[in-house]
């Protein structure tokens, strides 16, 4: 390793960098090991100079994205949050020039499309996720992660179309299946939103998430009782959350109306 980098430093007047098969794999495995062991400093110095010297090769662009986000994510655990997110933003150029780079990207642009949701960009986000639902045909993540996005935007049958994709490629995925439901209650579709709820979280019944989601359709489908049950049995630090603290104090409200009314 040491030897690559000196090679690589004396090469930095000429013309056009170039290095070998076999040193471009030494590179790509020292960096690996450095960040399995959390030597993140010393495993992007790597990826730096690889890149300086290797630009036009997926595998390379793609460690020294891995690099890049580990660095992001130890910048924040110094409270650097902007040098984190520029560091992300690096991150996801060089995922899409690898995708470029590869003649085979559909991997490849699903990490790119985690990356530019995780930092915000929706479009580029939004973009590689149909490109690696066409180019990865039997992974149901692309679709899933589509139609989260549809969810946040309260698009609903837009989502609904996404995650139906989801579930053909995965059909036992219970988080899917939980959000299938609550797309269906939003569109009032009440018995299919409560089957498919309690398909899920029979697939995986401890889950305090698949739960929470099943509380939540069961309020959209009239059961603010019976989801404020499953609320108050949910571990305290899910409870805590200001996600489940709201939830909480809307099915309050829901269940008071109720009272009133049957009163």
């Amino acid at each position: 390793m040491v030897a690559f980098l000196i090679s690589c430093g004396k090469s930095e007047s000429q013309q056009s960098h170039s290095i070998t098969v076999e040193q471009r794999h030494a590179a790509i495995e020292s960096a690996t090991e450095l960040l399995q062991s959390n030597q993140v400093e010393e495993a992007l110095a790597i990826t730096s100079t690889l890149i300086a010297n290797d630009s036009d090769t997926a595998q390379s662009q793609e460690i020294h994205a891995l690099a890049l986000i580990a660095e992001g994510w130890r910048l924040d655990g110094i409270g650097e949050f902007g040098r984190a997110q520029e560091k992300r933003e690096e991150a996801l150029e060089a995922y899409l020039l690898a995708c470029k780079k590869s003649s085979s990207p559909g991997l490849l642009q699903l990490s790119t499309a985690q990356l530019a949701q995780m930092i915000g960009n929706e479009a580029v986000a939004i973009k590689y996720y149909k490109l690696a639902h066409l180019n990865v045909p039997h992974d149901g993540r692309a679709s899933f992660f589509l139609a989260q996005i549809s969810m946040l935007n309260k698009q609903w049958e837009e989502g609904k179309g996404w995650i139906i994709f989801s579930l053909e490629r995965n059909p036992n995925e219970p988080f899917a299946l939980l959000s299938y439901a609550l797309i269906e209650a939003e569109l009032e579709n009440y018995p299919h939103a409560k089957e498919l709820a309690t398909q899920g979280c029979t697939i995986a019944p401890n889950d305090p998430n698949l739960r929470f989601m099943q509380a939540r359709v069961l309020r959209l489908s009239g059961h603010p009782t019976r989801a404020l049950e499953l609320l108050l049995g949910l571990p305290k630090d899910l409870q805590h959350t200001q996600v489940c603290q709201d939830e909480i104090l809307e099915v309050q409200k829901e269940v008071k109306q109720a009272g009133e009314r049957g009163g």
